[in-house]
């Protein structure tokens, strides 16, 4: 126990009072005529002993009534989370961060997080004096947006430049680097933190300070947290589940959405937009904590960016009640094909053309290079390599840039692989490497069996029979597969036939023999051409530029070489038009400005070029929280105060730091003790009768 006004103690040498006096009665006698002597000894023995019970008892009782009236008046309270006896008078430094990630936009009793812990930000001030030294910051971006005492004029208006962001949580590295940089010489150091706590503190190294440490670590964190959801039905993912994308050919997309309050929501619409035309429409309930998954089904009706988006009704948390999305669909893919020789490349060529040769839309490219030296790529989506030769260290570059501007590669391995294929270019394309070279004589060969049946390239093709379609093989190369490879297809002695690689951002379609009748019999196989079709409309769909980032990354666009000169412009989810540079040297758009959540729309010289999504950071859906013995077990020990939401902001946070009030404790004692003092010290009416008689 400690006291707010100690001076007051001094006075407890007022609680002597009744012993003086009754020490100062004993001098003064009286005396009392008796009839007779008799009775003294009796007297001696009861009454006069019971007397001196009485007047002690008294002496006592009025003894502590003194005390506790003082006591009251000295303003006790309980050991607070501030130490010392005079405490509220010490010079202190108080550090405020408010939260203004996009969870704190969550609605609770008709108001914001964010403008809740704005107002808290308020009450706190409310309980420092003019020798304290406030600081306030933002999370998101981090900012101080006030300094100085608590009767400072305007810093209310300072409070309310605190704008709620869509950006992901980044509180307790702003905690990290501010406390780290501050100079403080005030003996207090008080740190508030208002968030929903949706992470744990990873910097603990620098928290978890000995008590021997300097005094300027030793920082106390008041942790004030939020009110959980109550209403929210939260669109965690949509994604395409169809790989194989053309404007005929059903769109199957898949939808999450979870309960995250405790309310049972019932007969709630979710709908399906695909270019702000409603094409599907479900109507489900939704207890709390439960998750459903929904499969959407409609023709997207045209080729070029897909721009779709899924809706569920308004609740408390509305950055969570539209997801969008953008799946493009090829209009013209443009192939090159590398290869030794027109002979080598012919068959090849042949099935390619036979899969669309009217309506243009591949556009092919062959180029005869034995050695590729430098291959250009900028015009191309899918490149061809048909048992190439030795590539130059420039053409690998060339290959890596290539696939990580979101283009792919389908290579058919022969026996010149192995002859001419480099260290380098296997560990960079993360390309198998090659072991023997296989073949048969006379009329036997190897069967291939598939893998994967489920492989989008393998999925729904319009074949009677798909094994009776799959090749016979006479030559093959033996190739030693990586932990990242996936086999689609085999040969029946499990040696692979057709993997599938993710390269630098990219895939590669590895055929480990070549489309030629002395290696397989695939090119005449009806398998061909759905097969290369296909890998085509894989490999030459174009995800890179559509994409989605988390709110605030960067995100970059591919532009064609021929539109470099362009007029580039970002239109935002709100409808703000943002000019944009193109990197020359990259050949890209390095787009910054990605603070909203929704859809941005990319525009060469005013027409459509492509189109992105930013979406919420994972981390920011408020049903994801901390709980308050993690986060007490993750900050410094016996300098970390959990706060739950209070009305009464003010008074909770003066008896947290100075202690419980404890006055009216001992008023009830004081009222109990003069009660007792009543009763004991009056004068009954039977032994006046007694005295007179």
């Amino acid at each position: 126990m400690t006291f707010l006004s100690p001076t007051i103690l001094w006075v407890l040498a007022a609680a002597s009072i009744p012993l003086i006096i009754h020490l100062l009665s004993l001098r003064h006698t009286r005396n009392v005529k008796f009839s007779t002597l008799r009775f003294i000894k009796e007297l001696e023995h009861k009454s006069i002993k019971q007397l001196n019970l009485k007047q002690w008892l008294l002496i006592l009782l009025r003894t502590l009534i003194i005390i506790c009236l003082i006591l009251m008046f000295a303003k006790p309270v309980t050991r607070g989370f501030v130490p010392g006896w005079m405490a509220a008078e010490e010079e202190t430094r108080v550090v405020i961060f408010v939260d203004n990630s996009a969870s704190m936009s969550l609605i609770a009793d008709k108001i914001s997080l964010l403008e809740n812990s704005k107002a808290l930000v308020k009450n706190i001030i409310e309980c420092f004096e003019e020798k304290t030294t406030i600081e306030l910051y933002q999370t998101n971006p981090v900012k101080r947006v006030f300094i100085g005492n608590p009767g400072a004029p305007g810093f209310g208006s300072h409070i309310a430049n605190i704008k709620q962001t869509h950006s992901h949580d980044n509180l307790w590295n702003t905690v990290n680097s501010v406390l780290k940089k501050l100079q403080v010489v005030e003996p207090n150091k008080e740190c508030f933190i208002l968030s929903d706590f949706q992470a744990l503190p990873d910097f603990t190294d620098w928290l978890q300070k000995t008590e021997e440490d300097t005094a300027s670590h030793n920082w106390r964190y008041y942790c004030l947290s939020q009110k959980l959801p109550k209403d929210n039905l939260s669109i965690r993912e949509v994604t395409a589940v169809s790989q194989i994308r053309l404007p005929n050919h059903l769109l199957k997309l898949n939808t999450n959405i979870v309960n995250d309050g405790v309310i049972d929501k019932r007969n709630h619409p979710v709908e399906l937009f695909l270019n702000d035309n409603r094409l599907g429409q479900v109507v489900s309930s939704f207890q709390p904590s439960q998750s459903k998954e929904f499969m959407f089904q409609a023709y997207p009706g045209q080729s070029g960016v897909i721009k779709g988006r899924v809706e569920i009704m308004e609740d408390d948390f509305r950055l969570d009640n539209m997801r969008t999305f953008e799946i493009p669909i090829p209009e013209q893919i443009a192939c090159t094909i590398i290869g030794r020789s027109s002979e080598e490349m012919y068959l090849l060529e042949l099935g390619l053309s036979s899969i669309d040769n009217q309506n243009n839309f591949l556009f092919l490219e062959s180029r005869i290079e034995p050695n590729p030296d430098r291959l250009y790529l900028d015009e191309t989506d899918v490149l061809i390599l048909h048992n190439p030769g030795k590539l130059s260290d420039k053409a690998v570059e060339d290959i890596q840039s290539f696939l990580q501007r979101g283009g792919g590669v389908i290579w058919f391995a022969g026996n010149n692989q192995s002859e001419n294929e480099s260290i380098n270019t296997v560990t960079a394309l993360k390309l198998p490497k090659v072991k023997a070279h296989h073949e048969v004589s006379g009329k036997g060969y190897y069967s291939v069996l598939t893998s994967q049946k489920n492989h989008p390239i393998l999925t729904d093709l319009e074949l009677r029979d798909l094994d009776r379609e799959l090749p016979q093989v006479f030559a093959y190369m033996e190739v030693a597969l990586l932990e990242n490879h996936n086999e689609i297809l085999s040969l029946n002695n499990d040696h692979p036939f057709l993997i599938e690689i993710p390269s630098n951002g990219g895939y590669i379609y590895y055929f480990t023999s070549l489309m030629d009748l002395t290696w397989n019999d695939l090119p005449i196989r009806g398998l061909m051409v759905p097969l290369l079709h296909r890998i085509l409309l894989l490999l030459a769909t174009d995800e890179f530029n559509t994409k989605p980032v988390i709110v605030d990354e960067e995100k970059i666009i591919s532009i064609d070489q021929e539109q470099m000169n362009s007029q580039w412009t970002l239109v935002t989810p709100t409808g703000k038009i943002m000019l944009l540079i193109p990197d020359f040297n990259t050949e890209t758009l390095k787009i910054t400005q990605t603070s909203e959540i929704g859809s941005y729309d990319v525009f060469s010289d005013d027409v459509p070029y492509t189109s992105f999504s930013a979406l919420i950071p994972p981390s920011e859906y408020p049903s994801i929280r901390a709980s308050e013995d993690e986060l007490i077990n993750s900050l410094p020990k016996n300098r970390t105060i959990w706060i739950e939401p209070e009305t009464n902001m003010t008074e909770k946070l003066q008896e947290i730091r100075y202690g419980k009030s404890l006055w009216r404790t001992f008023l009830i004692a004081v009222i109990i003790l003069m009660f007792l003092e009543s009763i004991i010290g009056r004068v009954k009416p039977e032994n006046m009768k007694n005295l007179s008689g």
